[in-house]
């Protein structure tokens, strides 16, 4: 019984990649690894520069969901 209640909150992991910006350094996350081209444009949120990346120079992190409610 205790091992079936438990089972229901275990929080699943989604990869997230990160890169960092050509100019100031500040990490730029990508939160949809799988469907990327081989270079993309990305904008730094923290300085508003906008430069290409490679997708392969790309870090992939594995984070918990987010998710907060379970579903049915």
């Amino acid at each position: 019984m205790f091992a079936a209640s438990t089972a229901r909150f275990q929080r699943a992991i989604y990869p997230r990649g990160a890169v960092g910006c050509i100019k100031c350094g500040h990490a730029i996350h990508v939160y949809k690894v799988a469907g990327l081209a081989e270079e993309v444009s990305l904008c730094c949120t923290h300085c508003g520069t906008r430069s290409f990346y490679d997708s392969r120079m790309m870090a992939i992190e594995e984070m918990p969901e987010r998710r907060q409610k379970t579903r049915r």
